[in-house]
């Protein structure tokens, strides 16, 4: 059985993006994207921005519609990247975005951070991700603008990294979410 995300805000608002349940994805509530968005919105305009772990991409695909300028998402999962190329290519934003099927962790290693505005992440659940891709991150050159959200579940116990700040934080259900940015040197 397919579900559907609504796209809440701008100009995609009330689209839907369908996914597959059993694909073990848990996608961003519309509540917690509505606290993202509000926690970001003004500065999303004309931004690039980074979703890894995409999944549904719902994250980076509100993004587009909010005014992003582009989004480089990074999925893994096969289905959900297939999915993904073809949720972009319905909703005829192909131009504002660019999919990578590859390791979140090998994506980061490999490429320059500098020019995103934002990186959302939305790893997977008890799995250990949170503070390993923190990790990684903040050893890479950022703007001093960048502002790093985090989708975790209330469960785990997380220490950020020092050379992090948390801007705002919120939880909803099991879920937590953190707006983060570097410290300066």
């Amino acid at each position: 059985m397919k579900n559907t995300i609504r796209i809440s805000s701008g100009t995609l608002r009330g689209k839907k993006i369908p996914f597959n349940f059993k694909d073990s994805l848990r996608p961003t509530s519309n509540k917690l994207k509505e606290i993202l968005f509000n926690w970001i919105q003004f500065d999303i305009n004309d931004s690039i921005c980074l979703d890894l772990f995409s999944g549904t991409g719902s994250i980076g695909i509100e993004a587009v519609s909010r005014s992003a300028e582009k989004v480089i998402f990074v999925e893994l999962n096969k289905k959900n990247y297939s999915r993904l190329v073809k949720n972009i290519s319905t909703l005829n934003i192909k131009e504002k975005t660019k999919i990578f099927f590859k390791d979140a962790y090998l994506w980061v290693k490999n490429n320059d951070l500098s020019k995103f505005d934002f990186i959302f992440l939305d790893p997977p659940f008890n799995e250990d991700h949170e503070l390993k891709i923190l990790n990684l991150i903040q050893k890479k050159d950022l703007k001093s603008s960048c502002k790093i959200y985090l989708e975790y579940s209330k469960f785990t116990e997380l220490d950020i990294p020092e050379s992090l700040s948390l801007l705002k934080e919120k939880s909803v259900g099991d879920v937590k979410a953190l707006l983060l940015s570097k410290n300066e040197d």
